[in-house]
């Protein structure tokens, strides 16, 4: 090999070796069909920051269960996302790492989207995005929806006369009647002070939470809480008679307004009604964000990177783009935005909006108080008697779990 040679092959490994020396990557897994959403922003952090980012889909519920068995081997990803309930569920496990700019850019979120994923002081999650319950009205058929629960009732009966319906929603479900049972005082378990969930007060067996439940008992007698809309297609069911205009209104959150505007229907949207005691109903209120992988050996990168993603002008675009609402100030309070509906309405219902618990233990109260909702609406068993036997459950349940670990 003659000296030329030598050379312009020193030359060359020299070159590959800065490239790839100098060329980071991020492993990026976002949910199922989201991808688009943040690839101008992807686009644009990769030519400022010299890197590259891979983003790879992956369903959000089981990026947990992903990550605790691949973070291990080297083969995770570097950035998950997550809804609120399930960081807590990461951090418990330790597969993931706090957020450290986030410590002092709090005050450019919703205070509920912070609380949701902060730990013993620390900040686990970057939110990307807010969801609560909401009403869905057919404005051709329900031009001034009510602004009371009592009201909805009223005209629920008339159409069943008619063989339609008012007012729908997924009462068999925790999730959805939580935001009866809340407005009449009852919790789940009580925040301490310091953010600490205390697992020994328990609020679902209040007086209150038998007076929300007899309201849901007596819509039930009066034909209004329909089997129909039970089980996991119960949703898909509601879809169809909302978009078929059997059916004045639903109760959903924001992930349903895609499907309604492709259903072409003429919607609107409104905060959920005020309760018979004067209260409005109030559900819960999910976060999901991107957290860091405890494995990650670009968490400088990542933080980077989680910062870029919610610049405002890269959250007002995925929020156009995908009606994901951010919950940050500067975007909610943008003058384009100013007369949408869905960001104004949203804005107004999360502050009545519970955090969701971000702990082990709701995989209990949500199958133990489905059970009680059950019996509640196809029984005529005492709702204090039903609300005991709950806890008692809940509590052996959170008992063995403590006991096992």
């Amino acid at each position: 090999m003659n000296k030329f040679s030598r050379g312009l092959m020193l030359s060359l490994a020299l070159i590959y070796s800065h490239e790839t020396l100098a060329t980071e990557k991020l492993i990026v897994w976002e949910d199922v069909g989201r991808a688009s959403t943040i690839a101008t922003a992807v686009k644009d952090f990769e030519t400022i920051y010299d890197c590259k980012v891979e983003v790879r889909e992956k369903p959000m519920y089981h990026q947990v269960e992903l990550l605790e068995k691949q973070g291990p081997k080297g083969e995770g990803p570097d950035v998950v996302v997550l809804a609120s309930d399930m960081v807590g569920v990461a951090k418990d496990k330790n597969l993931i790492t706090p957020v450290h700019f986030m410590q002092v850019e709090t005050n450019q979120y919703l205070p509920n989207s912070i609380a949701s994923v902060t730990f013993d002081g620390e900040l686990y999650s970057v939110p990307k995005t807010i969801e609560t319950l909401i009403v869905f009205y057919n404005k051709d058929l329900l031009p001034d929806p009510p602004e009371t629960l009592e009201e909805y009732v009223d005209l629920s009966k008339k159409m069943r006369k008619k063989g339609k319906y008012g007012l729908l929603a997924k009462w068999d479900l925790f999730y959805t009647t939580y935001a009866l049972m809340h407005g009449y005082g009852a919790y789940i378990f009580r925040t301490d002070n310091d953010g600490t969930i205390n697992l020994n007060s328990y609020g679902l067996d209040t007086p209150g939470a038998v007076e929300s439940l007899k309201v849901l008992r007596k819509m039930s007698n009066n034909d209004l809480v329909y089997d129909y809309l039970s089980g996991i297609d119960g949703y898909n069911r509601m879809y169809e008679l909302f978009t078929s205009k059997k059916a004045l209104a639903v109760i959903n959150g924001p992930w349903a307004i895609e499907d309604y505007l492709k259903a072409g229907i003429n919607f609107g949207i409104t905060t959920l009604p005020n309760l018979p005691n004067g209260n409005p109903m109030a559900g819960f209120l999910g976060t999901k964000g991107y957290s860091i992988s405890k494995w990650s050996t670009h968490k400088e990168l990542a933080e980077d990177f989680l910062r870029f993603l919610n610049e405002h002008k890269y959250a007002l675009l995925r929020y156009k783009e995908s009606r994901q609402i951010p919950p940050i100030i500067s975007v909610l309070q943008d003058p384009s935005l100013a007369n949408d509906d869905l960001i104004q309405v949203i804005a107004q219902q999360s502050v009545q909006a519970v955090n969701m618990p971000s702990i082990p233990e709701m995989s209990y109260v949500w199958s133990a108080m489905d059970k009680a909702i059950w019996k509640v609406t196809h029984t005529e068993t005492p709702i204090d008697y039903i609300l005991e036997n709950t806890k008692k459950d809940i509590e052996s349940d959170i008992q063995t779990r403590l006991k096992n670990n």
